[in-house]
């Protein structure tokens, strides 16, 4: 006899590659909890130790942080921008305006003016002594003391300390001590006009910002799918744990009936075996529900960030509490279009290329700027060559303006506009399988719920049949053939009924996620 306890064979294989769980094919095993405090846990607590243990939703909010000082950054583009430079170097050798040689010369004047002077003299003191006339002007200047202090002193004249002390100072003027150099400058700019390129990028860094956003909720959804995935199966396998005990329960009571009934000899041994293997199968049924359950409990702590022993117990495992919406719930194309991360980023894909038109576009477009600076040095210019800092200030305004480019930047514009265009037929299409698959989960939603209408029917009838061919064995009236076949139904109908009743769950679950509103 089969037994229905059904679980999803890609979850079930997806639960033992992430715990790491080894096992032959077709082998039995039961992995009890161990003695730890019992927690329980409900849907909301699971959703919230998932988003916070999560990685990926750790990741995508450093994005949406990344973004946000990105964003920040970019206000900076409108604001002047101040910077200072500061440089030193040593050389080796000085600065010399002029040759060696004119050095030289320059150092010596007093040396040359003094002996073209003395040759002078000597010339002079010549012509006295050959030429009578000279005498007696020499001999009438001795009779006037203030002439004759004159020619005494340009007789006695000696230039040259002076003038070589002259010489040397202004070859010291003409070297500049380059040895040891200091500079600096602050400098100011302040852009006034960039083609709209600065508003663009402003623009573009606050789409990012919410495109990360819309990504972080986009992980969010996807990690609360994967817990209520996880949660949901775990009811339904306690609840099928259950179904099995009571199954379990019911054979070993009509096991022990079976023998008194053969005691007394109102059956035969035949029936008694039938029972037996029945309820072999439902022990073992029974084990697998138990390692399923296990299982699941363990899969859903991995999500939740928990030791994979933690002992849980969920708040809805009793499946006779869970209510379920009595309405379908409808999602207009507007509020899938606002809800549905894939669709915001998108739109606002759609919005960055648009803004990229501009940027490619400020390329071409005049840019122009203010700048100020203070600049200071040493040694200084400014007041001759000295080693000493001075510094002047100047300011302006630049303009660049592009004039030919061999049509450069009406291409790269036209360029850009296709690449938008295509952005946005992605959008089209995209949107438009996001709808059908909104509209095709709100079909399964209502299949699901016809459905658990139909099980909860069957389930009544086969509850009622069971009673009576329970009774009428006992009685007599009954064979055992028609018992087993009652049994199988009434396995079958609360087995179905479970399924129903948690895919009802999932498929409204599913809807919720492809409209964007699972969180919600």
């Amino acid at each position: 006899m089969l037994f229905l306890c059904r679980i999803n064979t890609k979850g079930y294989s997806k639960m033992k590659n992430n715990l790491k769980i080894k096992m032959m094919a077709g082998a039995l095993f039961f992995l009890p909890l161990t003695a730890t405090a019992q927690r329980s846990l409900s849907l909301d607590e699971c959703h919230r130790l998932a988003l916070e243990n999560n990685k990926k939703v750790r990741v995508a909010e450093e994005e949406v942080n990344k973004a946000r000082y990105e964003m920040y950054s970019s206000y900076a583009n409108y604001l002047p921008k101040v910077s200072a430079t500061a440089a030193y170097m040593h050389n080796n050798k000085s600065l010399q305006l002029l040759s060696d040689d004119d050095m030289a010369a320059l150092g010596g004047i007093g040396t040359t003016a003094q002996a073209e002077i003395d040759a002078y003299r000597e010339e002079l003191m010549a012509v006295y002594q050959n030429d009578p006339m000279a005498v007696i002007a020499w001999a009438l200047l001795q009779h006037d003391p203030t002439l004759n202090k004159i020619v005494a002193d340009l007789m006695g004249l000696n230039v040259e300390d002076a003038l070589n002390q002259i010489g040397e100072q202004v070859s010291d003027a003409l070297t500049i001590d380059t040895k040891n150099v200091c500079a600096g400058m602050v400098t100011v700019q302040q852009p006034i006009f960039a083609g709209g390129k600065i508003v663009a990028y402003n623009q573009i860094a606050k789409d990012l910002k919410e495109v990360a956003e819309a990504k972080l909720d986009l992980k969010q959804q996807e990690t609360l799918a994967t817990v209520e995935k996880a949660y949901w199966q775990i009811v339904s396998v306690a609840n099928k744990l259950k179904l099995a005990q009571s199954y379990a329960e019911s054979l070993r009571n009509l096991n022990n009936d079976m023998g008194k009934m053969v005691a007394a000899g109102v059956a035969t041994q035949s029936d008694q075996l039938s029972v037996k293997v029945k309820l072999n199968e439902a022990e073992t049924a029974l084990l697998k529900a138990q390692n399923g359950l296990a299982l699941s409990k363990m899969l859903l702590c991995q999500i939740c960030g928990l030791p994979l022993d933690s002992n849980i117990v969920l708040a809805d495992e009793s499946l006779d509490d869970l209510r379920l919406a009595g309405r379908v719930p409808y999602f207009t194309e507007k509020d899938i279009e606002s809800h549905r991360p894939e669709l915001r980023c998108l739109d606002l894909a759609n919005d960055i290329y648009a803004k990229k038109v501009w940027v490619t576009r400020a390329d071409y477009l005049p840019t122009i700027g203010a700048f100020g600076n203070y600049a200071v040095s040493n040694p200084s210019c400014f007041n001759g060559f000295q080693n000493e800092f001075g510094g002047m200030w100047s300011f302006g305004v630049m303009a660049k303006i592009p004039i030919f480019h061999w049509g450069e930047g009406y291409n790269k514009t036209r360029m850009a506009k296709a690449e938008a265009k295509i952005q946005q037929y992605n959008y089209d299409d995209t949107k438009e399988m996001i709808m059908l698959q909104v509209r095709q989960c709100e079909t399964q939603l209502g299949e699901a719920e016809a459905l658990l209408r139909q099980t909860q029917e069957k389930l009544n009838d086969a509850d009622e049949n069971l009673r009576k061919a329970t009774s009428g064995f006992r009685e007599g009236v009954v064979e055992s053939s028609v018992l087993d076949l009652a049994q199988t139904a009434w396995l079958q109908a609360h087995s179905d009924y479970i399924d129903a009743k948690i895919d009802c769950i999932m498929a409204e679950v599913n809807l919720r996620k492809a409209a964007g509103v699972l969180e919600e």
